[in-house]
Parts: C-alpha cells; sequence; structure tokens
C-alpha cells in the first residue's frame, strides 16, 4: 500500500480545521500545489486564485500577501504535520530485530530518503519557507527528535542490548543521525551540482555507522 504524502496530511488537516472556511482551504490547498510545482517567486495570487476557484479579490481579503499565504502553509505543517512524518516510518523496520548496526541505519536512510523523493516537491516548499523563519524551523525541528525517539525506542534499545551501537541516550543517537540526515536531505532539495545521491547515500551510512559503532568513544557522557 502506498504511504501517505505531505500533500495527503495538509489535505486532511485542512479538512478538520472548523477555524477556516472553505474558500480558504481551497487556497491554502491551491497555494502549496502551486509553490511546490513552479516556486514560491514564480507563482502569482491570479495563479491561486484560479487553482483555487476563487476571484482574486478573495485571496487579498484572506490573505493580504504571498507571504502571509506562505505563513498560513507551514504552521499546520509545523504544527500538525511534522510529527505525523516524524512516525512515519514503517512497522516491519519496527518491529524486526536488525543483526548490524549498519542494516539499521541502512533501513533508516533509505526510508527516509524514499520518503524525501517522494515529497520533494512540497518538502523544497518547507525547506524554503523555514530557511528564512527561524522559529518557524526551530518549532519543526524541535518536534522531529521527540518523536523518532518515542516510536525507535525499543529499536535502539535492542541494539543497545546486543552491544550493536553506543551507549548514548536515546535523543542523542537520534539527533545524530538527524544531522547527518538532513545535510544529505539539503542537498537533494536543493540539486546541487556534482552531487551523486546514490554514492553519498552510502557514504552517509558508512560514516553514520563509524560514527554510532561501539568503542572508546561509547563513554563520552560519563567524561
Amino acid at each position: 500500500m502506498e504511504r501517505p504524502r505531505i500533500r495527503d496530511y495538509f489535505q486532511q488537516d485542512l479538512s478538520q480545521d472548523k477555524a477556516i472556511t472553505p474558500k480558504q482551504r481551497s487556497i491554502l490547498q491551491a497555494s502549496l500545489d502551486l509553490f511546490a510545482e513552479k516556486g514560491f517567486d514564480q507563482t502569482s495570487t491570479s495563479d491561486i486564485a484560479q487553482r483555487a476557484g476563487v476571484a482574486e479579490g478573495t485571496v487579498y481579503r484572506r490573505y493580504k500577501t504571498k507571504a502571509a499565504l506562505r505563513d498560513a502553509i507551514l504552521a499546520p505543517i509545523a504544527a500538525h504535520i511534522v510529527p505525523i512524518l516524524a512516525n512515519d516510518f514503517s512497522e516491519d523496520e519496527l518491529r524486526q530485530r536488525y543483526p548490524s548496526l549498519s542494516a539499521f541505519i541502512t533501513a533508516v536512510v533509505t526510508d527516509r530518503v524514499a520518503f524525501a523523493q517522494a515529497n520533494i516537491k512540497e518538502l523544497k516548499v518547507v525547506f524554503e519557507m523555514a530557511a528564512f523563519d527561524a522559529t518557524r524551523r526551530e518549532q519543526i525541528l524541535s518536534q522531529i527528535a521527540p518523536q523518532m525517539v518515542k516510536q525507535m525506542g525499543s529499536v535502539l534499545n535492542q541494539l543497545k542490548a546486543d552491544h550493536l551501537i553506543v551507549d548514548w541516550p536515546n535523543d542523542l543517537i537520534i539527533q545524530s543521525l538527524l544531522s547527518q540526515l538532513f545535510g544529505y536531505l539539503a542537498r537533494l532539495m536543493l540539486e546541487l551540482p556534482g552531487t551523486e545521491l546514490e554514492r553519498e547515500q552510502a557514504y552517509l551510512i558508512t560514516v553514520m555507522t563509524k560514527i554510532l559503532t561501539p568503542g572508546k568513544h561509547d563513554q563520552i557522557a560519563d567524561q
């Protein structure tokens, strides 16, 4: 079964928000779709109005500027959708017992990269919006790690019991994973020249495996 995408979650969140009108829902959904398809700067309020099936004046009455529209899109994504996406790992990944640290990291990276590729246009919109709003960016990032710790805690504890991963607090392990993974995803979204994604994905897995392999550095927290 195909897993839900960012657009699906956004549409569902809008339909459940009783504080906004049907026209506002249409405007916000059209804005996200067009920002994803054409980019924020290349999308006009006229484009949005046409896609939403409303008069352009209606867009301006509801949202004075495109920046206000951008904020209205990012608010539910940051507050409601990011926590859902942080928990969006398949049940198979959470139930199995991994034979090695490399197998675990490969599963996590492969899952998140597949998700990013399936939602690349919407993620670019979020990335561009959050890049210029430090408060919103911190809001988004602060919700990801706790959700992942909650969902993946049992897997990490089992890896520790099997002496396959460093005996660090789970939140520090997740933070280390995310810091490396976000760098990779940023390159994916920015489409930087010379980027060979398969090679860099393999490199990312190798680096993370080395960082989280038990050894002398396992006792960092006790020093």
